[in-house]
């Protein structure tokens, strides 16, 4: 039974150095996904070098790709020991209120809960789980005290998780998300979320010898051409520093761009600036 890597969502300029990073460092085969093909292939002949990496397309708001990834793995034989969730959907600015946060959650949020559902069974006993996520995952992004007391709430289940996102959606509608506290960004809310499945994910998985962090790569945007490609270098070091060489102990946590891990519901504001 061989063991694989997979990066979910490599199409961003940092998903594409977490790939590149990835293919030094990891000997055996490289999953890689996107949503577009051409893009895909694209980054294939660009890293033609890496001979490992695979190509499959994976649309995490459509299951039947992601049960089709999940049966190509099987039918070799194969188990995931890395996986790297690297995805970051940021819609397009045109786009109305509405069909914007329909889009960010269908991707970011409840796409990778459907990916894990789906795929996480496919983990080895020690496998390690890096969810990428950013400065606007910290919980201090959202307002309202009582909505970052439910998201943090320890005990929190993967249902009652889905309802607050459903809460945000609905407020969205009406148009009064920013009166309620959630902040100024849905992107900043989905991000939020992803640490809050990271941590769910983790209580699920680690008595099964899962490994499952979120890491802050730093002040990079998937989507954002105009940062010079070290920024994104130095996301991917971060990234593949709690892949490959954090200490076992590392586990359940918000982890910064300086390696630090950091209490994610604590007062981020003074974490902000001190790290």
């Amino acid at each position: 039974m061989a063991n694989v890597a997979v990066v979910v969502g490599a199409s961003s300029n940092l998903g594409y150095q977490v790939l590149k990073q990835l293919g030094s460092a990891y000997k055996g085969k490289i999953y890689y996904t996107t949503e577009d093909e051409s893009t895909g292939y694209s980054i294939y002949e660009n890293l033609k070098e890496y001979s490992h990496l695979e190509y499959f397309r994976v649309d995490l708001t459509y299951t039947k790709s992601i049960i089709n990834f999940r049966h190509h793995i099987q039918d070799l034989d194969e188990r995931i020991d890395l996986l790297i969730n690297v995805t970051d959907h940021v819609p397009e600015k045109q786009l109305s209120s509405v069909d914007k946060v329909r889009r960010i959650l269908a991707v970011n949020f409840y796409g990778y809960i459907n990916f894990g559902k789906l795929v996480y069974p496919l983990l080895t006993r020690n496998a390690r789980v890096v969810n990428v996520s950013g400065p606007a995952g910290l919980l201090a992004t959202i307002e309202n005290e009582a909505i970052r007391k439910r998201i943090s709430d320890p005990k929190l289940t993967e249902d009652e998780l889905v309802a607050v996102l459903q809460d945000f959606e609905e407020a969205v509608k009406r148009g009064i998300q920013k009166t309620e506290g959630w902040g100024h960004s849905m992107h900043a809310v989905s991000k939020v979320a992803l640490a809050a499945v990271t941590f769910l994910q983790h209580r699920e998985w680690s008595d099964k010898g899962v490994i499952i962090n979120c890491v802050n790569p730093g002040n990079v945007s998937s989507r954002e051409h105009r940062k010079s490609t070290k920024a994104f270098e130095e996301g991917a070091k971060t990234i593949l520093y709690l892949a490959l060489e954090a200490p076992l102990t590392v586990k359940g946590n918000f982890v910064w761009s300086n390696y630090n891990v950091i209490e994610w519901n604590s007062d981020p504001f003074l974490e902000v600036t001190t790290v």
